[in-house]
């Protein structure tokens, strides 16, 4: 399984691909990005939701293990 730095690295080379000049660094950004309509013009859009799911789904099962 993929670690959440794995998937926050992954989300910033697409950000570049798409140059954009920002770095998520936590969940609310990439939050904040998939609320943003005019950013489902991208072509990396869906991927970057794709992930982040991922990421809520690890998110959850490290808070469960706690």
């Amino acid at each position: 399984m993929t670690d959440k730095q794995e998937i926050f690295d992954r989300i910033n080379e697409l950000a570049q691909n798409m140059d954009l000049q920002y770095e998520f660094n936590d969940i609310e950004q990439i939050e904040e990005f998939l609320d943003n309509v005019e950013n489902q013009q991208y072509q990396e859009y869906d991927e970057i939701e794709n992930l982040y799911n991922e990421l809520m789904e690890l998110s959850y099962y490290d808070d469960e293990e706690q």
